[in-house]
This record gives C-alpha cells, sequence and structure tokens, in this order.
C-alpha cells in the first residue's frame, strides 16, 4: 500500500486537487482603499509644497518693492514736503504731502525767501475781460469773485481742505462767515470716479487730491491730457480731486531731503493782478 505522503524524487504531486486560491472580493476592495489613500496623501504633500514655494515667492517680491512715501508711513521730524514718484497707466505722476504744515490761500507772488512756505500752486484761474478770478473766490472770509462755471470745488476751513463737486455747496457760505478760503476749478475725480473735462490738449498738469484721507498734490511729469491724467489718478485710489492751474503756470515746494524745486515764469504770473495761490505754511513749533 502506497501512502499519501511517499513521493518518490522523479514524481510531482498537485495537492489541493486541481484548483487555484483566488483572492476574495473584500481583500481587493481593501487594496483599492489603501492605495487611494496612498494617492490622497502624496496629492495633500505635494500641494503644500507648492503653495510653501508660492509664499516664499510671493514675500520675495514684497520685501524687494519699495514703500510708497506717505505720512503714514515716513515720520517727518519738522515741517517739510513728502515725496513719491510713481508710473500709473504711463503716465508718470510727482506726489507731494505736506507734513505739520496749515493751508491757505494767497492773492500775489508767494516770497520764495520766508522758509515757512513750503509749497505753493496756482489756483483759481485768471479770466482775461475782467481780471478776475474764474468762478467764486473767498479770501480770508472776503468775497472776491462769483460764478460757478467750474464745478470742482476747494474749501479751506481752519486747518483743514474740503475738495468736491458740486454747482452749490454750503462750505462756500461756512468760508464767508469763518474767514476761510475757497475756490473753484475743473473736478478730476469724484467719489472715486474721473470726470471727463472740455479742454483739450497736453500740458503739464497739477491736482489737489483726497488719497486714504490724505491731502497731496499731484502732477504729472510729462505733457498728458486732461483725460488721462483724470484718468490715472482715478486708477491711483484718489478719492477726491480737482484741478490746479497747470501748463507754465507758477509753482514751488520746499522738500526735506531734496533742494528747493520750482517751476513756470513767476514774472509771468505776476503780470495778473489777481494771480492766486494755494499754500502751505510750516506749523510753528
Amino acid at each position: 500500500m502506497k501512502h499519501f505522503d511517499d513521493i518518490n524524487d522523479d514524481e510531482i504531486r498537485v495537492i489541493g486537487g486541481g484548483q487555484s486560491r483566488r483572492p476574495s472580493n473584500r481583500n481587493r476592495w481593501l487594496w483599492v482603499a489603501v492605495a487611494g489613500i496612498v494617492l490622497l496623501i502624496l496629492g495633500i504633500l505635494l500641494r503644500m509644497k507648492q503653495n510653501a514655494y508660492q509664499n516664499e515667492v510671493a514675500e520675495a517680491e514684497t520685501l524687494s518693492e519699495p514703500e510708497a512715501v506717505s505720512p503714514t508711513l515716513v515720520q517727518a521730524a519738522a515741517a517739510t514736503v513728502l515725496v513719491s514718484d510713481t508710473t500709473i497707466n504711463d503716465v508718470q505722476l510727482r506726489l507731494h504731502f505736506p507734513v505739520n504744515a496749515v493751508p491757505e490761500l494767497r492773492i500775489g507772488i508767494p516770497d520764495t525767501t520766508d522758509p515757512s512756505l513750503l509749497m505753493a500752486l496756482q489756483a483759481a484761474d485768471i479770466r482775461a475781460d475782467n481780471g478776475l478770478m474764474v468762478g467764486a473766490f473767498v479770501l480770508k472770509g472776503e468775497l472776491m469773485s462769483r460764478g460757478m462755471s467750474k464745478k470742482g470745488f476747494c474749501a479751506i476751513l481752519g486747518d483743514e481742505i474740503h475738495i468736491g463737486m458740486a454747482e452749490s455747496t454750503p462750505l462756500f457760505e461756512e468760508s464767508i462767515e469763518k474767514e476761510g478760503g475757497f475756490f473753484r476749478q475743473y473736478p478730476l475725480v469724484c467719489d472715486g470716479k474721473m470726470v471727463e473735462n472740455k479742454p483739450k490738449g497736453k500740458a503739464v498738469r497739477h491736482a489737489l487730491c483726497e488719497i486714504d484721507g490724505q491731502v497731496a498734490v499731484v502732477s504729472s511729469l510729462s505733457n498728458e491730457s486732461m483725460h488721462d491724467f483724470a484718468q490715472a489718478l482715478e486708477d491711483m485710489g484718489v478719492r477726491q480731486a480737482i484741478y490746479l492751474t497747470g501748463a507754465d503756470s507758477y509753482g514751488f515746494y520746499r522738500p526735506q531731503d531734496r533742494p528747493f524745486t520750482s517751476w513756470g515764469d513767476a514774472k509771468l504770473a505776476a503780470s495778473y493782478g489777481n494771480v492766486n495761490f494755494i499754500v502751505w505754511k510750516s506749523i510753528k513749533q
């Protein structure tokens, strides 16, 4: 009799009755689940690595960009004009922020030898027919001229400047009652939106602006149309802006870290009897 375990060296015996064992469906789905989890973890790790790289790039770019000059960022030890240059829509602009200075209106050419005068720009235009200011003009509470041909206005009450656009504003009467200043000019930006104006052609432009609650003078460094200048102001984030006499008008500023700078023809400006300026005078410490 031959036992089951009696296998000769030249014999091959298949155990299991000739049937192969296949993995169950449960084991198959288990492996699929494990593979899916592994792929998910790899995807998360890859995304975390990409985000870390993007954050490093963004941080490097931020550190390489210079901060814009603003009175809220730069603390001036004395009365001065902080100057910052920028380019918006290919329009080169220079921003002037008066610091520790009070505004007022004046008639006549400002005395450039007076160190307390930090900045001056021509305010209202002069009429060719009678030599008076174009539009309503109030000087220290005295009404010098009337009219509202230009809807933009600037009211100076105490140490504060109010800029806006309106055919009629109570700030006009208030400037008379409180011995303040008031003049009219072309509006450029109203409530964050640019305003179209009739004057055409290109020239150096100046604007009195409200930017992030701060008052600044913005000038173009090249000849620009009124449209392009106003559009650049809007895109820069200016809230309110009115025009200041540009082209060959006279003006100057006295920055702390730069030499005294002036432009225009002072003698030509002086030939107009009522040539007027908005000036900023240093606060006596």
